[in-house]
């Protein structure tokens, strides 16, 4: 299986014309921009892994490290727009890449895969916002939580995708994916939520009598003065 340089092209293209729609619609360009930024990057979360020499084959057509990262970010492709788990980011990466045990090891098919299966990996790191992503998956925040997307690849940022955070004092939020603590509605005027991560208007308690909430989204009641 020879990779040409057309081939690569119009890969490319591929990548960029989805990444304007597919992911716009998903919320997940920002990830998938990171990802793939990571995955020209020197310091790569993930790879590049040089494929085992497991058969009588030189080293003729396909060149490590690879001349181009747009396997890799592929594999960046499908895990924020179409395939949300790792295990499918990767079963599809071993798909479009695999080759018959017929027609001999293809080390260009094996680069091309390895590389896919990177972005897969390093795309899993990043997450998406609306989600955490653990052991292999990326999952739902739940209703009451939200998860922002990550600005950086640093470890300590790398290690909050891992969770999603509760909506603040004096909010809520019925539905899950939420992206921001501005996803989540601000107890009205008159009520106030002083713990985290209520998922619906009716966590805002009255506030008892002789105080008032004058604020939307409150943590406390203030006592009413007669002045």
């Amino acid at each position: 299986m020879n990779i040409s340089i057309k081939s690569i092209i119009l890969l490319l293209f591929y990548i960029i014309n989805i990444s304007n729609s597919v992911l716009d619609e998903t919320n997940g360009l920002d990830g998938v921009l990171l990802c793939q930024a990571n995955c020209n990057s020197d310091d790569r979360l993930f790879g590049p892994i040089k494929p085992p020499d497991t058969r009588t084959h030189p080293w003729k057509v396909a060149q490590f490290p690879s001349t181009t990262t747009a396997f890799c970010k592929l594999g960046c492709q499908y895990f924020f727009s179409y395939y949300s788990n790792n295990n499918t980011c990767i079963n599809q990466c071993k798909y479009q890449y695999r080759y018959q045990a017929t027609t001999g090891y293809s080390d260009s098919a094996e680069l091309a895969k390895l590389e896919c299966l990177d972005g897969c990996n390093i795309a899993l790191s990043i997450c998406q916002a609306g989600y955490y992503c653990v052991n292999g998956n990326m999952t739902v925040c739940p209703a009451g939580k939200y998860r922002e997307s990550v600005s950086d690849l640093s470890l300590i940022t790398l290690e909050k995708v891992h969770t999603c955070i509760n909506c603040p004092y004096g909010r809520y939020r019925a539905l899950d994916k939420g992206r921001s603590a501005n996803d989540c509605s601000k107890c009205p005027v008159g009520k106030y939520a002083n713990v985290t991560g209520s998922v619906k208007e009716s966590d805002c308690q009255r506030c008892p009598a002789g105080k008032f909430a004058d604020e939307e989204g409150s943590r406390y009641c203030k006592c009413i003065t007669t002045e």
